[in-house]
C-alpha cells in the first residue's frame, strides 16, 4: 500500500518499538497488553500521574478520575517518558524537563495513532478515527492535522524534484511517417524544415 508520506524519525521509532513489541493492531494499544510487551507495572489512583524506571523496574499511574480515553492519552505519554527518557524531572533544569514533555507528547499522539497502522486507503472521519484508534477528539483531530502537513510537504518535494527535460525539437530524431508529413507541409507552406 502507498503511503502519503515517509514519517520522520520521531514517528518511525514509535512505530518501529510497537511493532518489535507485536503492538501491531488498534486493539494491541492497551495497557495490559503494552505493559507486557515492555515489562512495566501499571495502575491508576485518585491523583497525578507520573512515571518512574529505577532499579527496581519501571511504573507508570495514571488519573483514575479521568474518561478512559483520556486516561489512555495520559498512560502513552507516561510510556513516552519511561521509553525514551532518563532522570528525575524534578532535579534536571526546566528546559530539560519541557523537551520531555514535549517528545512525551509527541510520542503519545505517535503511539495513539501509529503510522504502521494507518490505512491510508481507507476513508476515516474523525469519529471512526476516535473510535478505532480509543482516542480523544483533540487527539484525533492533531493527529489528522499532522498527517495532512506531511502529506502537504511530501507532495510538494515530490513536484519540485520533478524537473522535466525538454528536448529541442529535431527532424532528425522523428519517426519516417513524421518527416515525410513535415516535408508535405513544408512544400505546402514553403516554410524551412529545421
Amino acid at each position: 500500500m502507498n503511503k502519503p508520506y515517509t514519517p520522520p524519525l520521531v514517528e518511525k521509532w514509535v512505530s518501529d518499538t510497537l511493532i518489535k513489541a507485536g503492538i501491531l493492531y488498534p486493539s494491541d494499544i492497551c495497557s495490559s497488553k503494552i505493559c507486557k510487551a515492555f515489562d512495566i507495572e501499571y495502575t491508576n489512583h485518585f491523583g497525578i500521574a507520573g512515571s518512574k524506571t529505577n532499579e527496581l523496574g519501571s511504573f507508570i499511574v495514571t488519573d483514575e478520575r479521568l474518561q478512559l480515553p483520556e486516561q489512555h492519552e495520559q498512560f502513552l505519554h507516561e510510556l513516552g517518558h519511561v521509553l525514551r527518557h532518563y532522570g528525575d524531572q524534578t532535579n534536571m533544569p526546566q528546559s530539560l524537563r519541557e523537551y520531555q514533555e514535549w517528545d512525551a507528547n509527541l510520542f503519545a499522539m505517535y503511539a495513539a495513532i501509529p503510522f504502521h497502522m494507518i490505512d491510508f486507503s481507507k476513508p476515516y472521519t474523525m469519529n471512526s478515527i476516535m473510535e478505532e484508534f480509543n482516542v480523544t477528539k483533540a487527539l484525533a483531530h492533531k493527529r489528522i492535522e499532522d498527517i495532512r502537513q506531511k502529506t502537504y510537504w511530501e507532495q510538494r518535494r515530490q513536484r519540485e524534484r520533478y524537473v522535466p527535460v525538454f528536448k529541442p525539437f529535431a527532424l532528425q530524431n522523428c519517426s519516417d511517417e513524421t518527416k515525410r508529413i513535415m516535408k508535405q507541409l513544408s512544400k505546402q507552406t514553403g516554410a524551412k524544415l529545421v
